[in-house]
């Protein structure tokens, strides 16, 4: 934030900053938490999400309606802004692109009228043979929506704030793609005036993929879109174990986990966090995700009597296959897939392989045999593992001793029978939690 606020100072405007990230990664936290340092710097700040107004004909309505709705105070100079800015609104009126009159026709079974085909286009007493007219007509409209806008901005340092007017556009990447095509060409020639700053937050691949979706897969998507960004900023992605840290405190997990003093349990947060951070990484798992589950975690805990083992590995892996890949998690839930499905799963995701081979895959490992509830599968997968481990000559035979030490462990008597089915019961019951 503290970076892109100097940015911003620096660059002035006009100019175009992408925030590119994708989707579910903090791009949205970011821009709220920027937009708020930016206030307290006495910036004026305009927010608009694109995805909840691309209904509209025309993104200019859109751009030019949410500076309307911002509050510019009293006094002369807001005066002065306020009779620039209804210059621009009474031009935008004329200009906006409407709903063709064929297309209202359409819905109403009536033919087009030709005059009111003319009149539609916002340009009153022109002849409806010359279009030459209209366009010229148009271009010099749309100059003087361009210095009106300028002439209004210029009041901003006058009302004590900075020069700069900073206009957020969240979600473009997620609306209708010739809606986010038309918005890009509205705001670079239509917007294009000093001390405008426009911060676009974005996932650059599925914007691409919306300018392929209009000009064909052919089309260079990077090389359409450079014209309309100045500068593309990819936003670092944030580390998982901080991440996770702060979701158990913004949640009030700390409170709950505190209370498990017992010997056995006092670890459990730390093993949650670092099982968890772990496996999310694996996948990986997006921001969202992430919080979907420590959301959901939290109704695991409530139902967890402080006194009681949670076994926070089995939980976050459980958690993260469910969010990850339902159809194993399901058939984990009815008893047909095994520790061996898991693993190669697990073996199959892009950090996984690394996770497998050592001792984390090693306790994943352990704790979905000690859980297994099939007997038969159950005594079949461990003897299979105390003939590896016999065997010097195998290399794996090392692994299976670290293996069976660790089932040794989760099954010795005083700590009682781990079943998979009571932990995905408080799971799934978790999960009817909805944001």
């Amino acid at each position: 934030v503290e970076f892109l606020i100097r940015l911003i100072a620096r660059a002035g405007g006009p100019f175009v900053l992408a925030l590119d990230s994708p989707w579910g990664t903090g791009k949205t936290t970011l821009v709220r938490m920027l937009e708020a340092e930016l206030k307290r710097q006495s910036f004026c700040c305009i927010s608009l999400n694109a995805w909840q107004v691309d209904y509209a004909t025309d993104p200019l309505v859109a751009l030019v309606s949410s500076i309307d709705r911002h509050e510019f105070g009293t006094g002369t100079a807001a005066a002065c802004f306020q009779e620039h800015w209804a210059e621009v609104r009474r031009i935008t009126s004329v200009v906006a692109k409407r709903p063709h009159p064929a297309a209202a026709g359409a819905v109403t079974g009536e033919p087009p009228d030709p005059a009111q085909a003319v009149k539609s286009a916002g340009l009153p007493g022109e002849p409806v043979n010359d279009i030459l007219g209209a366009f010229q007509q148009e271009g010099v409209l749309l100059e003087k929506l361009r210095a009106e806008l300028e002439k209004a901005i210029e009041q901003l340092p006058v009302m004590g704030k900075q020069s700069t007017l900073v206009f957020f556009v969240d979600e473009i990447d997620r609306c209708r793609p010739t809606y986010a095509i038309e918005l890009l060409e509205r705001i670079k020639h239509l917007f294009d005036v000093p001390n405008l700053l426009f911060v676009l937050s974005l996932d650059n691949k599925q914007l691409e993929a919306s300018v392929a979706a209009v000009y064909g897969p052919n089309i260079n998507a990077t090389e359409f879109l450079r014209p309309f960004i100045d500068l593309e900023y990819a936003i670092p992605l944030v580390q998982t174990r901080q991440f996770v840290e702060s979701l158990l405190s913004r949640f009030q997990l700390d409170a709950l986990f505190t209370r498990r003093t017992h010997t056995e349990l006092r670890y459990d947060r730390a093993d949650f966090i670092r099982f968890f951070g772990a496996l999310a990484d694996a996948i990986p798992l997006s921001l969202r995700a992430q919080e979907r589950c420590v959301t959901r975690f939290r109704g695991v805990l409530d139902q967890s009597p402080a006194d009681q083992l949670l076994d926070p590995l089995l939980v976050a892996l459980l958690f993260i296959i469910r969010t990850h890949e339902p159809l194993l998690y399901a058939m984990l839930c009815q008893g047909v897939a095994s520790a061996k499905e898991v693993m190669n799963y697990m073996g199959s995701l892009l950090g996984g392989k690394k996770i497998v081979a050592d001792c984390t895959g090693v306790v994943i490992e352990a704790y979905l045999l000690a859980a297994d509830e099939n007997r038969e599968r159950k005594e079949a997968a461990v003897n299979a593992v105390i003939a590896t481990a016999q065997n010097g000559k195998s290399p794996d035979s090392h692994r299976a001793l670290e293996l069976l030490d660790m089932l040794q462990h989760l099954e010795r008597p005083r700590r009682g029978v781990l079943r998979l089915s009571q932990i995905t019961g408080k799971i799934d019951l978790a999960a009817g939690l909805r944001e």
